[in-house]
């Protein structure tokens, strides 16, 4: 029977002390008291990770902890019951030997959707690599490279096989967009602590959790899901007021979004995806963006922790929703439209945020610009409706990356109407399968209403073509944004954040394609050692060093044949040929400025 059956939780009640914070320990025992904050009430405590009832154990005296332990406790007093209050108190011992079989936790979890069978249920650290004498160490030092967070609940809240909506599991019913979407929506209350890393952070908030993504919940492609924590009164705070990315970005959440790394992950269904496993490629593409000028999405990568087992390597992202629209853009939550393309019921432009008015409005301007290009008045409402300069980056950064999975899903758009300010922004995001072959060619990408639509119906415009092939030649160069040196800054950047915590993620992850469920063939024992730094090498060797200059000359083979854009390069005309501005070439310039050989010069003077 929990708490709201028997007592009233009192909201403002304040909630009992631990004598010891929430932590990683390497201790073979800790004692930890708890103190309510008023002498007259008394305490009952879990360490299972269920809610604390009046039917718990009443707390007497100190507790000694020989593993991880998940200490939830409430204060009672008059009648009246405090929210809970969680510390986890995370062994590495604990971690190292994390068995398949949990007391109390199923053998199976969700039903397969597109293939027949139900998921075996897998918990364990691989032990052939926990045991190993050169891989433990890394293990251990990788727990305490990144800040860990540790989502708690009653068990039967993500892992109860029973079909109801109330009470059945969100890593059961995990609701897909595809075939039986029983679960989609469903969201329990649970606590979040986040606490350690580089950044010391010490988090702990009561909140609700539910599952995230589209094809990542189906249990046969991805038994690691994404899962989005929910900031409401029903579970605690309305909001999370946390200093999370730093100093200068947004501190007040609804939402945030824990990315599990699907595509080119250990876990994932294919090879091919698995041999390419680098969790750092969507995080590039955000901070790229943030590099070129722009509003991006924020990332923290941390170590998941579920209930206290080791679930893996993740990155918090903030929700593109009002809130984030508001912390970025400024003006008011009613003020924010978000479009992007939801999965369920089948691929479909949608608002999540605010209308699809102004979304529809851009689309008519656009539509205007393709019937005719030269009309300036039609090209001002494109640019009085869009973000520009934005857009032009936004679809350099995809070309760039080779970006495969995208544009028929996987982006956002987001404004605020109100009066004055600036049009659609696009978000990079999801954007897990780039960087395959240096060849990779996404320029000619031409999906209807999405951004590569709307990329390609606006070439047709001089202004836009013109302003895309300048921006084109500043950033896609040996010293520019997109340049070599500039990508592979960013990229080690995020190497060298996770670079020790990749041998926790092989140990939790690397053998599941092997072990549990080859899919349709075995996997390998995917290792940091073997696999990742492979793949590593052949982007640092083999693809950065050329992408630049071969994106550069997709976009300049195929500008061309769309609105007549030459380079100036001395190996296509000679050195005594007229150019205008816009590159094309000229018999005999009369006024105005002009280029020969890479010099400007005024008409007269020629």
């Amino acid at each position: 029977m929990g708490i709201t059956a028997m007592l009233a939780v009192t909201a403002g009640m304040a909630q009992p002390h631990f004598s010891l914070p929430h932590g990683l320990y390497d201790e073979s025992s800790i004692n930890v008291a708890i103190t309510p904050t008023d002498a007259a009430a008394v305490v009952y405590y879990t360490t299972d990770g269920s809610t604390p009832t009046v039917e718990s154990t009443l707390y007497t005296g100190s507790l000694t902890l020989t593993k991880t332990t998940l200490l939830r406790a409430v204060e009672v007093k008059d009648g009246e019951c405090s929210a809970s209050f969680t510390a986890s108190y995370i062994f590495v011992s604990s971690v190292l030997s994390q068995p398949n079989n949990p007391e109390g936790y199923p053998d199976t979890w969700g039903k397969y959707t597109e293939i027949s069978g139900t998921a075996i249920a897998d918990y364990e650290m691989d032990p052939e690599m926990t045991n190993d004498q050169t891989l433990r160490p890394k293990i251990i030092e990788g727990l305490r490279q990144l800040p860990i967070l540790s989502v708690v609940s009653d068990k039967g809240n993500f892992f109860s096989h029973e079909n109801n909506e109330d009470i059945g599991g969100i890593y059961i019913y995990t609701g897909p967009p595809v075939g039986d979407n029983t679960g989609n929506g469903w969201t329990r209350s649970c606590s979040a602590e986040l606490f350690g890393g580089p950044q010391h952070h010490d988090l702990s908030i009561n909140c609700g959790v539910k599952l995230h993504g589209g094809h990542g919940r189906l249990a046969e492609k991805n038994p690691k899901h994404s899962i989005r924590l929910v900031f409401k009164k029903k579970y605690g705070p309305s909001d999370l007021e946390y200093n999370l990315f730093g100093d200068g970005e947004p501190d007040k959440f609804s939402q945030l979004v824990l990315r599990c790394h699907f595509g080119n992950s250990w876990q994932h269904w294919l090879g091919d995806n698995r041999n390419k496993a680098q969790y750092t490629r969507d995080v590039w593409t955000r901070r790229m963006q943030r590099k070129m000028g722009h509003t991006s999405v924020n990332a923290l990568y941390v170590h998941l922790f579920l209930n206290g087992m080791y679930w893996g390597l993740y990155n918090i992202a903030e929700r593109v929703d009002d809130q984030y629209g508001k912390d970025h853009l400024g003006g008011k939550k009613t003020d924010i439209d978000v479009i992007k393309i939801e999965e369920e019921g089948g691929n479909h432009i949608e608002a999540s945020e605010g209308t699809l008015d102004g979304w529809n409005e851009l689309l008519s301007a656009v539509n205007a610009v393709s019937k005719a290009p030269s009309d300036a008045e039609a090209y001002s409402k494109v640019e009085n409706l869009l973000d520009v300069d934005n857009f032009i980056d936004y679809m350099l950064i995809n070309q760039y990356a080779g970006n495969t999975d995208w544009d028929y899903h996987n982006w956002y758009a987001i404004r605020s109407n109100a009066q004055g300010a600036p049009g659609f922004r696009f978000l990079c995001w999801d954007s897990e399968l780039i960087f395959d072959s240096a060849d990779e060619n996404v320029v000619k990408k031409n999906n209807a209403n999405a951004p590569t639509g709307i990329f390609n119906k606006l070439l047709k415009n001089q202004q836009f073509a013109t302003r895309y092939w300048n921006r084109a030649k500043e950033v896609l160069t040996a010293d520019g944004l997109l340049g070599q040196h500039s990508v592979v800054e960013v990229w080690d950047s995020l190497y060298n954040t996770i670079s020790s915590a990749l041998y926790c993620e092989a140990a939790r992850w690397g053998d599941y394609r092997r072990d549990v469920h080859p899919y349709a063939w075995a996997g390998e024992l995917y290792t940091v050692d073997n696999h990742y730094t492979k793949e590593h090498k052949r982007l640092r060797n083999q693809y950065f060093p050329v992408r630049t200059q071969r994106v550069f000359n997709q976009i300049k083979a195929y500008l061309p044949a769309t609105v007549g854009i030459r380079e100036t390069m001395k190996d296509q005309c000679s050195e005594s040929q007229w150019y205008d501005l816009n590159g094309r070439p000229v018999v005999s310039p009369s006024h105005g400025l002009y280029i020969r050989n890479g010099k400007k010069y005024h008409g007269k003077e020629k």
